[in-house]
């Protein structure tokens, strides 16, 4: 019995690999959540009883975790994990709403990227995700190079994008100790993430040079405009 089990559970984590969660039903994502606290038996059948017993997943995560463990084959580790559900949601949310940053101004966009480049003796790349309001949604480092050169796939850039769902990405790097002005290098790799995550629905916002005193902006410089080309 344990085997046509460990079958179908494989089989559940192939889907959500192949196809996402959203196709899953209610039932069948509380199913895949208990494979953590039930390690053997049917899960789906339990997952059943817990639906029939509190009505809705808020209802669930919300109640006191001895009262879950009385449901049918839950138990007390079970009841534990799910009432923690509760308070990760909020904390979730929590950060979502008021602790994410918006990058609205030109000020705020220096400021947040000298914080993320300060006393960093290499050159290090960032790709920084926002939403349609410019709040940041995720910081990536993408690459960290020698004093004056950082190597970065374009593609790894993209992949963040497109995994964060941004709608828009400010590029940010350093040149410890030297000129903010860009390099050839620097120009060629912003047009090229331009060319490739526009198509995509993802604008590159700007591209801030941080150096040992001063900034340098493309979009203040009113370079980010139409489709420029490699040279």
């Amino acid at each position: 019995m344990s085997k046509i089990h460990d079958g179908h559970r494989d089989r559940m984590r192939f889907r959500v690999l192949q196809e996402g969660t959203e196709g899953l039903a209610t039932h069948e994502l509380l199913e895949m959540l208990l494979y953590g606290t039930i390690p053997r038996g049917d899960t789906n059948e339990i997952a059943h009883h817990l639906m029939d017993e509190f009505g809705s997943i808020s209802n669930l995560i919300e109640a006191d975790p001895y009262e879950i463990a009385k449901t049918a084959g839950v138990g007390i580790k079970s009841g534990v994990f799910l009432s923690l559900l509760h308070e990760l949601v909020r904390r979730y949310e929590r950060e979502k709403t008021d602790q994410k940053p918006a990058l609205v101004s030109m000020q705020r966009s220096v400021e947040y990227c000298r914080a993320l480049l300060a006393f960093r003796p290499k050159e290090c790349f960032y790709a920084i995700c926002l939403d349609s309001r410019r709040k940041i949604i995720h910081t990536s480092k993408i690459s960290e190079g020698t004093v004056n050169d950082s190597n970065v796939s374009p593609r790894i850039v993209v992949e963040k994008a497109l995994r964060y769902k941004a709608t828009g990405v400010l590029l940010c790097h350093n040149h410890p100790g030297g000129s903010a002005n860009p390099s050839y290098a620097d120009t060629a790799l912003t047009y090229q993430l331009k060319r490739m995550l526009e198509p995509l629905g993802v604008m590159v916002l700007d591209h801030i040079i941080i150096g040992e005193n001063q900034y340098f902006s493309y979009f203040e410089n009113d370079m980010l405009k139409g489709d420029k080309k490699e040279e």
